[in-house]
């Protein structure tokens, strides 16, 4: 019998997005893959590129985990883990991994999960549903009750720089710098900025971007963990450079850039970083229209809702 695999991709992902704690993110144009194989024998589990010789290979792989949730028994399976996605750093590695491991779950058992219920799931195994729904999705997301992931549609002519740290920041970490109890005052003006920017990403108004992408809930508390993050939002000017969010619980920071601008903001950026004594890796990033993907060994492309069934 001639082996079956599944490819399944999957984006990283920024979170928050300056104003929109826990409820705004973006898909990004890297990504990890996996490869999940069928044949005789005991799960076999390997891991290449980003945490190799660090994440497990066996069962408890985040990958793996998933892949239970939904196939229970994972003996005949061999699972290829292909990292791009930099761990640690606010990227969304953990989504990536929980979102793979779910829809292909999803389409080597024919369980036929929606969306709604992919993103149930990966809110359960990760804790937070906003770099899961854009994982999954897409583009830029809301994440509204439920969880239930809404798109925001995204605007022509926008880019970004993504500044990668070597250090790392666990979520854990980043968490526990927050205060319990913001000011009224901050959380009406984070508020009043996170619809600001919806609806500038909308209407495609790249021009209100530098107006609202302030936070005040939690940017100010994680500020300290981020490597040269004062140089680096010094780069906005409104014109080339939009904005400087941390990404997700940090230590990344993505730059938001008009697209025409974008090798010159990575350029500053890494001018920054260099007087600063800052090491990270420099990449110019776009949004990625595409959420997890999944295909079969001499298949075309299944989307998500080919994988749902």
């Amino acid at each position: 019998m001639a082996e079956q695999s599944l490819t399944v991709s999957a984006p990283a992902t920024s979170a928050n997005l300056g104003p929109g704690f826990d409820c705004l993110a973006v898909a990004l144009d890297l990504g990890n893959a996996v490869v999940v194989t069928r044949r005789p024998g005991p799960l076999e589990v390997r891991v290449t590129g980003e945490g190799a010789g660090e994440l497990s290979e066996d069962a408890s792989n985040l990958v793996c985990r998933a892949l239970a949730s939904g196939l229970g028994d994972l003996d005949g399976l061999r699972v290829e883990c292909r990292n791009r996605i930099p761990l640690g750093r606010g990227l969304g590695s953990s989504a990536a991994a929980a979102c793979a491991g779910l829809v292909a779950a999803n389409a080597l058992g024919g369980l036929r999960w929606s969306p709604d219920e992919l993103l149930a799931r990966a809110d359960g195994l990760e804790g937070h549903p906003d770099n899961a729904a854009a994982c999954l999705n897409g583009g830029f997301v809301a994440v509204a009750p439920g969880p239930r992931a809404v798109p925001v549609p995204a605007p022509a002519g926008l880019a970004f720089v993504l500044v990668i740290p070597e250090c790392r920041t666990s979520t854990d970490e980043a968490r526990s710098s927050l205060p319990e109890a913001v000011p009224v005052a901050d959380a009406a003006a984070t508020l009043a900025s996170a619809v600001g920017l919806v609806l500038a990403l909308s209407e495609g108004r790249l021009e209100d971007l530098p107006a609202v992408l302030a936070d005040r809930l939690h940017e100010p508390h994680r500020a300290p963990l981020v490597p040269a993050i004062g140089a680096l939002r010094g780069l906005v000017d409104g014109a080339g450079c939009l904005g400087a969010t941390i990404s997700g619980s940090g230590p990344s920071v993505l730059l938001w850039s008009r697209e025409e601008a974008v090798e010159a903001v990575a350029a500053a950026a890494r001018a920054a970083l260099a007087a600063e004594g800052v090491a990270a890796r420099v990449r110019p990033s776009r949004a990625s229209a595409a959420g997890v993907r999944a295909r079969w060994t001499g298949e075309g492309d299944l989307r998500l809702a080919r994988a749902v069934g």
